[in-house]
């Protein structure tokens, strides 16, 4: 009793801090700490009983050594597509040719676009932000639903539908013997009613908040449009599509690492096609590089919380009863 208080007292306060900023290499850790002590865990690896120090750097080393090479392609493919303006380039012509009119479903395509096609979340928000920003502005929309309307078209349909090279699609790869097209069927139907419905509750809340007043509120901080020399959007559609096709070519013969190929080849596809418009490509593979350390980092860091979890008594209770749910058992698996 008391080691599932303290899996489930652990697993909430990693949200409330985590949801208060607290860094996660010192949250994560604190939270794995409970789950131990309330488990009678022994803290050091005296024995060669399972013990905190050894759980958790286990999980977080294992993490960190499975999926390096998958984070730090991403990234720097995710800034180089920033840095080349091509990103911006795919954008724009979306935006552009949906306009003011239906400002929230370009900004949604356009995020859509840019995630399936293996570019980084974070690159994509701060890629389609400033356009998501203007066309809010043009059309007089509440301005609070821009962060809704970015995460609706980047970290749904688009991330987790078959054959998308975001690392939530290709983890169960390894585990389950399976391929990131796997249920290609149900996905389409999954990803096609997350698209309608969560479009038609975005627009119906949006809606709702124009007819209470509320409008556009400018702020003196809010970012412009920088005008500069881009590429032609198919040039910024070219690398998504390597991207795309060497996965889907490559994943029955290296299984996980046809992603490092894929990943790889985008990059190296951007750096040849629009070499000429890096505005600065030495800073581009810095600042790439230390977002891959502090993402992995991030994620490691709860994997490692997952670890400790894991060899707790309270989670085999807790896996044991939803695998033994009546009924349908896809139901227990959810």
């Amino acid at each position: 009793m008391l080691s599932m208080i303290g899996l489930l007292g652990g697993l909430v306060l990693l949200i409330i801090l985590t949801l208060r900023g607290v860094n996660l290499f010192i949250a994560a850790p604190v939270c794995a700490l409970l789950v131990a002590l309330t488990s009678n865990m022994a803290i050091f690896p005296v024995t060669d009983s399972v013990n905190f120090i050894s759980a958790y750097m286990d999980g977080f080393a294992g993490f960190l050594s499975a999926w390096f090479f998958m984070f730090l392609l991403g990234s720097l493919f995710g800034k180089f597509m920033e840095d080349t303006g091509a990103a911006d380039s795919v954008a724009s012509y979306i935006v552009g040719k949906l306009g003011m009119k239906h400002a929230v479903l370009a900004v949604v395509i356009a995020c859509a676009v840019l995630t399936y096609g293996g570019v980084s979340v974070f690159i994509v928000a701060f890629s389609v932000y400033p356009m998501a920003l203007s066309l809010f502005k043009d059309a007089n929309l509440p301005r609070r639903f821009i962060p809704a309307t970015l995460a609706f078209g980047s970290v749904t349909f688009t991330m987790t539908s078959a054959g998308s090279p975001e690392i939530q699609n290709w983890i169960p790869v390894k585990y389950l013997g399976t391929s990131p097209y796997a249920a290609w069927e149900v996905s389409l139907v999954v990803a096609v009613f997350m698209a309608t419905v969560g479009y038609y509750w975005l627009n119906k809340m949006i809606k709702k908040a124009i007819a209470k007043g509320e409008c556009f509120e400018a702020r003196e901080d809010d970012p412009i449009l920088l005008e500069r020399k881009r590429p032609h959007p198919i040039t910024g559609v070219i690398p998504l599509f390597v991207v795309l096709l060497l996965s889907f070519f490559l994943h029955d013969v290296l299984q996980q690492t046809a992603l490092i190929v894929a990943l790889l080849g985008g990059v190296l596809s951007i750096v040849i096609i629009n070499y000429k418009y890096f505005y600065n490509m030495s800073a581009a593979i810095n600042v790439g590089t230390t977002g891959a350390l502090v993402a992995i980092g991030n994620t490691a860091a709860v994997v490692g919380f997952g670890a400790v979890a894991k060899v707790s008594p309270a989670f085999t209770a807790a896996v044991d009863a939803m695998t033994h749910m009546p009924g349908n058992e896809l139901v227990g698996a959810a």
